[in-house]
Parts: C-alpha cells; structure tokens; sequence
C-alpha cells in the first residue's frame, strides 16, 4: 500500500512541477523534461532551469 502512496506522490510533484514555466514550451510544441530523448533537441529551459524544453 505504501508503494502506491510513493508512486502516486511522485507523479503528483512530476505534474506540478513546471506548470507556469511549461506554458511558453508546449506553445512551441516542446516538452519540459530533465532529459531529452536522442531524437529531440534542447530548445531552452523550464521551471527556473531545473527542466529543458525539448523538442
């Protein structure tokens, strides 16, 4: 029961952690990650430099 307490808390933060920042991103049609996949490239930054946008 624990591990679904811990997984839900974790995509919780995951969801609130770039919100305002991610808005110019997804305008863009990018994605705020902490690491792009190798077929995106790095665009600029989300939530105070802690997510790249990647697109």
């Amino acid at each position: 029961m624990w591990v679904l307490q811990l997984l839900f808390a974790v995509v919780v933060i995951l969801l609130l952690q770039g919100a305002p920042a991610s808005q110019q991103c997804r305008s863009n049609r990018g994605r705020c990650r902490r690491l792009c996949f190798h077929m995106e490239h790095w665009e600029g930054t989300c939530s105070n430099g802690r997510l790249r946008c990647c697109r």
